[in-house]
C-alpha cells in the first residue's frame, strides 16, 4: 500500500506541477514574448497547441491520480481492503468528514475551473484578455497550493498551522513557476530553434529573459519557504542526519544545489550569449539544460512524494 501511495503521490504532483507551470508560463513569458513577434503568428500558434496539449495532458493524469489517491486513502483510513472501499458508503464518508475529503474536492473544483479557463488556449489568439489570463493563473496557483494541505503542514494546530500552510504553498507554488514551466520552455526553445526567422529567435530571447526573472524570483521564494518548512519539520542538524525523514530531505537538498548549478550556467553563460547571438545553437543547448532540470525536478518530487509518507523528522526522533 505505501509504494502504490508513493506511486500516485509522485504521479500526482508532478503532472499538478506541470499543469501550473504551463499556465505560468503561458501568462507571465511566452505571451508578453509573442507580443515581441513583429506580427509572427505562426510560432506563436505552434507553441500556444503544444502548451494546450500539455495542460490538457496533465489535467488528465491530475484527476486519475487524483481518483487513484483518494481510493488509496479511503482504504488506509478504514483500516480495509482496497476493494471494499465502494463499500459502507466509505469514500462518501472520506470526503464529507475528513481534512483531505474537504482539500480533495476543492482541489477538484480547482481543476474543473481551470480546464475551462484553458480553453481560449487553443485558439490562435490565446488568452486575449489579461484577465481572463490573472484568472487562469488564479486557478493553477490555487491548484498546486493546495497541495499543501495534504502534508505535514496541515497536521499543526493554530498560527503554526496556518504560517506553515501559507509558507508550504508559496514554496509549491514557486516549484510550479521554475520546475513546473521548464518543460514549456524546452518546447518553446525546440519549436523557434527549428524556424530561424528573427522574428522567432526574437521570440525565444524574450521567453528565456523572462523566464530568467521568473526563475530568480521562484528560486529565491523556494530556498527561503524550503528554510521555513525544514525548521519546522527537521528543527536541527542532528535530526537531519539522523532521521530518514531528514536524509531524504538532505537529498532533496542537494538535487536543488544541482538545478540551481545548472540554471546559473543558463543564465550566467547561456542567455547572454543568446541576446547577442544571431543563431539557434545558443537555444538548443539552453533547450538541452533545460530538460536535464527539468528531470532533476521530477526526482526531487518523487522524494517528496516519499517525504509525505513519513513521520516528519522531530517525531521520528522522538519515536526513536
Amino acid at each position: 500500500m505505501d509504494d502504490s501511495l508513493i506511486l500516485v503521490r509522485a504521479v500526482h504532483f508532478v503532472s499538478t506541477l506541470l499543469v501550473s507551470g504551463v499556465v505560468l508560463f503561458l501568462i507571465f513569458v511566452a505571451e508578453p514574448a509573442f507580443r515581441k513577434s513583429g506580427g509572427d503568428t505562426h510560432l506563436p500558434t505552434i507553441v500556444r497547441r503544444r502548451l494546450a496539449y500539455s495542460a490538457w495532458i496533465g489535467l488528465t493524469f491530475v484527476l486519475i491520480s487524483g481518483a487513484a489517491w483518494l481510493l488509496i486513502a479511503t482504504a488506509r483510513m478504514n483500516d480495509i481492503p482496497f476493494a471494499e472501499v465502494f463499500s459502507n458508503a466509505a469514500v462518501w464518508t472520506v470526503l464529507t468528514q475528513t481534512d483531505f475529503g474537504y482539500d480533495w474536492v476543492t482541489r477538484l473544483f480547482l481543476a474543473i475551473l481551470l480546464a475551462a479557463a484553458l480553453l481560449p488556449v487553443h485558439s490562435t489568439r490565446g488568452i486575449a484578455s489579461k484577465w481572463k489570463g490573472l484568472i487562469a493563473v488564479s486557478f493553477a496557483a490555487g491548484l498546486v497550493a493546495t497541495l499543501a494541505w495534504a502534508g505535514h503542514a496541515a497536521a499543526g494546530t493554530g498560527f503554526a498551522r496556518t504560517f506553515h500552510l501559507i509558507a508550504d504553498g508559496l514554496h509549491l507554488i514557486a516549484a510550479a513557476a521554475w520546475i513546473g514551466a521548464l518543460v514549456p520552455l524546452a518546447g518553446l526553445l525546440a519549436a523557434a530553434e527549428h524556424r530561424v526567422e528573427e522574428s522567432s529567435i526574437t521570440i525565444a530571447r524574450e521567453a528565456v529573459l523572462r523566464f530568467s526573472t521568473l526563475g530568480i524570483v521562484s528560486v529565491v521564494t523556494l530556498m527561503t519557504t524550503g528554510i521555513i518548512n525544514t525548521l519546522m519539520l527537521v528543527g536541527s542538524v542532528t535530526v537531519l542526519i539522523g532521521t530518514d525523514y531528514g536524509r531524504l530531505l538532505l537529498a532533496k537538498v542537494v538535487l536543488f544545489l544541482v538545478m540551481l548549478a545548472i540554471a546559473s550556467v543558463n543564465r550566467l553563460l547561456l542567455t547572454p550569449h543568446i541576446i547577442r547571438a544571431q543563431s539557434s545553437e545558443p537555444l538548443r543547448q539552453l533547450r538541452i539544460n533545460s530538460l536535464i532540470e527539468a528531470t532533476i525536478g521530477a526526482l526531487i518530487l518523487i522524494i517528496v512524494s516519499v517525504l509525505g509518507t513519513l513521520p516528519p523528522g522531530i517525531q521520528e526522533q522522538t519515536a526513536g
